[in-house]
């Protein structure tokens, strides 16, 4: 099952309301987060952080990281990028090549996901939407990541970057797309499923330490 933790609804960048999202996803068999910053009772929640220096990202990774179910890095300054995935408290570094020629993944990015935990996005909107030499430049900005993903071990999450309920997939279409350009069967099951969760299975772990190496345990 396709677990999309980057989807918003009208209460942040999008425009169908979160009933609406998480009806369109039950129909299409896949679990969504709401990517909205705000703390929803039923659904998962995740909030998106847009920080223009590593002081402003620090600050908001400080009030934000508890209060989530995921945190996810809105990337695409070479800064950003290497703040995001040098702290463990981030879950996904999403578009880090968004507005740059290059991918945004470097070997220094890379060493540091892995070893941090940061899963590197691929968002299936951007590759949809992309037409022409646009399009070309954009797959091999993708297939950049992939390769080195393959290299240094770090985890590739895919999300729809959905902003309405028409933005979202179903399984076999994520899975269809990532085939299409290069994903091997196991590596879209990965950032498809398992992945997402092993990060949501992360954070709850996490919202559980009272202390550093002290975690509450029920009977």
């Amino acid at each position: 099952m396709f677990i999309d933790l980057r989807v918003h609804s009208l209460n942040s960048k999008g425009v169908d309301s979160p009933a609406r999202l998480l009806e369109e996803a039950r129909t299409l068999g896949i679990r969504l987060g709401l990517c909205d910053g705000i703390a929803y009772d039923n659904a998962l929640s995740g909030v998106e952080i847009k920080a223009d220096s590593k002081r402003a990202l620090i600050k908001a990774l400080r009030t934000s990281w508890r209060n989530f179910d995921y945190v996810v890095v809105h990337g695409g300054e070479a800064a950003i990028n290497r703040a995001a995935t040098r702290d463990s408290r981030v879950d996904i570094l999403a578009h880090p090549y968004l507005g740059r020629r290059d991918s945004g993944v470097d070997a220094v990015i890379a060493r540091q996901a892995a070893q941090n935990h940061v899963a590197i996005e691929v968002d299936l909107s951007s590759i949809i939407a992309a037409r022409g030499v646009a399009r070309v430049r954009h797959l091999q900005k993708v297939h950049r990541i992939l390769l080195l993903s393959r290299k240094y071990d770090f985890n590739i999450v895919v999300t729809s970057g959905a902003k309405s309920r028409y933005g979202l997939r179903s399984t076999k279409e994520a899975e269809a797309v990532l085939l299409s350009i290069g994903f091997t069967r196991e590596e879209a099951r990965r950032a498809l499923e398992e992945v997402p969760e092993e990060i949501l299975e992360k954070k709850k772990l996490a919202k559980r330490e009272i202390a550093q190496g002290v975690r509450l345990v029920e009977d």
